[in-house]
């Protein structure tokens, strides 16, 4: 016969019956508490006032970790100030009893943080706060942490801080979840956390940690207060800080050596800082035509942004990144001091992007007023120290003159230690350039190169657009004794792999040359950009040569000692002299990468410990109920049967079936009438408090355990499977067992002999 719950019997013990709308499986109210009492985790009359102070811990923490992704320490002063205020609002909002008005003061407040955390830096930006927020978003997949701290970006925080301090507010005070509450904050923190630069993310991270913790301890002393409770003395609660001081300490020391664990953050097997990168491009064809800069200078370029100095025998790359020289300009404006300023350019930034600045070749000084400034001596790079170049900004270079080719053929020096590395070339030349080797003048290095390169622009015609490509020694082959055609950039290529091979250093250098004459200044465009070899000779360092096919002239020689921009030699379809555009294109968004590596990492382990937590109350019954029959066996049959029939109700229980005050025989009346479980409610009422509680014998224990062992399996077959697997990891009966006794003899073997 099924064992059924029977419906007429609820109506006669309604103090005990669960009412008709309890969830399965909830747990029973203990003696004394109030009706009313909200089933969450925090009592309707906790201090709202107190739960509010409690949850803006973890929303300033966040703000700290938000912060720091900034330059300075005023940004996380304006993002804590940014969660509070979202705090109060949602502590404020939650009071008003119309939706209307509660939706439109937060929308309405929301907005009023950003403007007056934007107010202090002028009320012109306040104004033009759309256009600000604009660009600092734009502008947030080029920028490196940490981020110059613009208005834009002031909005910006101010906004997602207030909507943060907001949100843990709202849930914690009107929807009574301060448990919640209290992580909300966390993943903002977290995924901020991403971004701090790596020498402040373990200050930042004990930060959050420590904020974290004194909110929780202060909600666990809101969660036991109510309006009349007499609050602790302020040395109870301080005592009870400093117990918890040691766990933070253990705790911060886990985390700060799994950060150095490698299987978490296992080291990347290729570096990309390390290695060199091939440029990337833009066809002129896609490019806006728009005023990059102007210049006002006695010479007409090239304006130079940087330079190929990696060649691997089949590309021309970027140089790494960690082999840069990048400091920042001294105060003086010196940037060389081997060299001599003999001319001089000052440039005007108008529609130029990202981060480097355009200049003069062999820079002496730079005199700038604004942004931070550096300077890479490896590449001859200028560069804004943080955030993206800005319309408007003004600085003048000076910069070596170029020399007379006299004063080249008189060099005899050696080379440098630093710039052999540049003369070092993979490949051998091919016959056709092995050939052009040889004939070539052996007076001086530089008539030997200017030989070759003079050859190249007369005999190799110019095809093609001017983008960068592979080139080796069988295109060079081709070049000089097949089809004798190559691209602009080709033909740059070409001649600076024929100075590496006669010991030259090179690279190609790549910018802008020339511009249009506006006035006394240079406008330049993308159409003016350019690539030009340039080569390296002791004493006068690097020197552009910039060429143009069929009886161009070079940049160093006769009397001047200026570059001159021809403005007769015209690009067509066959010749071009526009060799390749350089174009800032902002690198791919490394965020989303990041958060998935973050989530790929923590999410197994979320999912593990959370697995863990639903299946922890089915481990902890089986081990509970191994020793507590153990406990039994030793303490006899009385103690069996007891124990045979606690872990019927504690089934039932986790089953739905509290009625924690019921007899075995009250039980009974619980459900339609079943031959064994009157057999067993009889059994266990006489043996414990009847007529055989001096007979009780093991037969009878073993009855006993054989009918409840039935009786448990035969109530887990009439639910639901969903009710059963519930049942199997529920926490009712291990939180109000049946007999409570049976734990504490499990517990200590002594009292199962008392």
């Amino acid at each position: 016969m099924a064992l059924t719950v029977d419906p007429g019997t609820e109506a006669e013990l309604p103090d005990v019956a669960p009412p008709e709308d309890a969830a399965v499986g909830a747990e029973p109210s203990p003696p004394g508490a109030p009706a009313d009492l909200p089933a969450d985790d925090t009592p309707r009359d906790a201090p709202a006032l107190r739960t509010a102070v409690s949850v803006s811990f973890p929303v300033i923490a966040a703000a700290v970790m938000v912060g720091g992704v900034f330059l300075g320490a005023s940004p996380r002063v304006y993002a804590v100030i940014a969660g509070l205020l979202g705090v109060a609002l949602g502590a404020v909002a939650s009071r008003l009893r119309s939706p209307l008005r509660t939706n439109l003061a937060v929308l309405a407040g929301l907005f009023a943080v950003g403007l007056v955390l934007v107010l202090p830096s002028g009320f012109g930006n306040v104004t033009g706060l759309k256009g600000l927020v604009s660009q600092a978003a734009a502008s947030g997949d080029v920028l490196r942490p940490p981020v110059p701290w613009t208005p834009g970006w002031i909005a910006i925080v101010g906004w997602l801080m207030a909507l943060v301090g907001f949100v843990t507010a709202w849930v914690a005070i009107p929807l009574r979840r301060a448990a919640l509450a209290l992580l909300l904050p966390l993943p903002v923190a977290a995924i901020a956390g991403i971004s701090v630069p790596k020498s402040a993310q373990i200050a930042s991270g004990l930060a959050v940690l420590v904020l974290f913790a004194v909110g929780l301890g202060l909600l666990s002393s809101s969660q036991s207060l109510g309006e009349g409770d007499e609050r602790p003395p302020l040395s109870y609660e301080l005592r009870k800080a400093l117990k918890s001081l040691p766990l933070i300490a253990a705790i911060t020391v886990a985390l700060a050596l799994l950060s150095q664990a490698s299987f978490l953050f296992p080291k990347p097997a290729i570096d990309p800082t390390q290695q060199a990168q091939r440029p990337k491009t833009v066809p002129l064809s896609q490019v806006q035509d728009r005023v990059l800069f102007t210049v006002e200078s006695s010479i007409s370029g090239p304006w130079r942004t940087g330079s190929l100095d990696v060649y691997d025998g089949k590309d021309w790359r970027l140089p790494p990144f960690a082999e840069s020289s990048l400091k920042d300009v001294p105060t003086s404006g010196i940037v060389d001091k081997e060299l001599q300023p003999g001319v001089k350019a000052t440039f005007t930034i108008a529609g130029l992007g990202g981060a480097v600045l355009p200049t003069v070749p062999n820079t002496v000084g730079i005199v700038a007023e604004g942004p931070r400034l550096a300077y890479d001596s490896r590449n001859g790079n200028i560069r804004t120290a943080a955030g993206q170049v800005q319309a408007g900004l003004k600085y003048t270079v000076t910069a070596a003159a170029l020399p007379s080719v006299d004063d080249l053929r008189k060099i005899t020096a050696a080379l440098p230690a630093d710039a052999t590395k540049f003369a070092q070339i993979p490949i051998s030349p091919p016959p056709a350039a092995a050939d052009l080797i040889a004939k070539a003048p052996k007076t001086s290095k530089w008539d030997e190169f200017d030989y070759l390169r003079s050859y190249v622009l007369d005999n190799v015609v110019a095809s093609g657009p001017g983008m960068p490509k592979s080139i080796d020694a069988a295109r060079i082959q081709d070049m000089l004794a097949g089809s004798k055609e190559g691209s602009p950039f080709e033909i740059v290529a070409a001649e600076a792999m024929f100075a590496r091979w006669i010991g030259v250093p090179s690279r190609i250098g790549y910018g802008f040359d020339g511009g249009e004459q506006i006035g006394n200044q240079l406008e330049i465009r993308p159409r003016n950009g350019a690539t030009f070899v340039e080569v390296y000779f002791p004493g006068y360092k690097w020197l552009p040569v910039i060429g143009t096919p069929k009886q161009a002239k070079p940049t160093v020689g006769g009397e001047s000692s200026q570059q001159q921009f021809d403005p007769t030699v015209q690009p067509s379809d066959d010749v071009n002299v526009q060799l390749y555009l350089p174009i800032v294109t902002p690198p791919g968004s490394v965020l989303f990468a990041q958060i998935r590596q973050v989530v790929l990492v923590a999410l197994p382990v979320i999912l593990l410990l959370v697995l863990g937590y639903v299946l922890w109350p089915a481990i902890r019954k089986s081990r509970l109920r191994g020793r507590r029959r153990a406990a039994a066996r030793a303490a006899g049959p009385r103690a069996r049967i007891a124990l045979a029939y606690a872990e019927l109700r504690d089934t039932a229980t986790d089953h739905g079936f509290s009625h924690a005050t019921d007899t075995p025989l009250m039980f009974l009346d619980r459900f339609i009438p079943d031959a064994e479980h009157t057999e067993l409610a009889w059994l266990v009422t006489r043996t414990l408090w009847g007529d055989l509680q001096h007979d009780v014998t093991d037969d009878l224990a073993i009855a006993a355990e054989e009918l409840s062992r039935s009786l448990r399996r035969r109530l887990a077959q009439t639910q639901p499977v969903t009710l059963r697997a519930i049942a199997l990891v529920s926490r009712l009966s291990l939180r109000h067992p049946y007999a409570p006794d049976t734990d504490l003899t499990a517990r200590r073997p002594d009292r199962a002999a008392a």
